[in-house]
């Protein structure tokens, strides 16, 4: 009991801190930064949210709470993380306290690798070495992902999946889609 309090009070200060954070917004769709942010502070905001995020997902479902932002307008079982993660639309489920992330569409394979590959590359600076591992996956039968990668922490066993799914408009037209999924310990 006591090092689960020993755990909680500086996630809890972490918390409080990262949800008093305004991450900038990426607007997937056209590549455009918002220019009102400096791109090194929009960094570092964007690492503390992940390291935040990251760190309640090993502590548990309960470190989960402050996370919940406004209910979602789409889902009636999920919350709008708070803060967001920049360039995606991110829930917290009520229920199975998961996170979920989807970007918008994109219509060429190479810039939704380059979404993929900067989301690793910001996991991988965020997120504590000393526990969290990342192993590129290959993406199993059936499924429209053509590309994932997981991170898992050693100690409590949650974990951060990134892929790329890959799917065909009505048009006919191949579309993209960056999405994250994350469960806590």
């Amino acid at each position: 009991m006591k090092s689960k309090i020993l755990l909680a009070a500086p996630l809890l200060v972490g918390c409080f801190i990262a949800s008093g954070i305004v991450v900038a917004s990426l607007d997937v769709g056209s590549g455009r930064i918002r220019s009102d942010i400096s791109p090194s502070s929009e960094t570092s905001q964007k690492n503390s949210a992940l390291r935040s995020l990251a760190l309640a997902l090993s502590s548990g479902k309960e470190a989960m709470h402050p996370f919940r932002g406004s209910p979602s307008e789409k889902d009636p079982h999920k919350d709008r993380l708070n803060p967001p993660i920049a360039g995606m639309d991110c829930y917290l489920d009520r229920i199975t306290t998961h996170v979920s992330c989807f970007s918008s569409l994109i219509h060429t394979e190479e810039e939704s690798v380059t979404l993929f590959t900067w989301l690793i590359d910001e996991l991988q600076a965020a997120l504590p070495s000393d526990t969290w591992i990342g192993t590129r996956k290959e993406p199993g039968m059936g499924t429209a992902s053509i590309r994932s990668y997981t991170y898992e922490d050693q100690n409590s066993y949650a974990s951060i999946d990134i892929d790329i799914i890959a799917g065909t408009e009505p048009s006919g037209q191949n579309f993209y889609m960056v999405a994250i999924f994350a469960w806590p310990a």
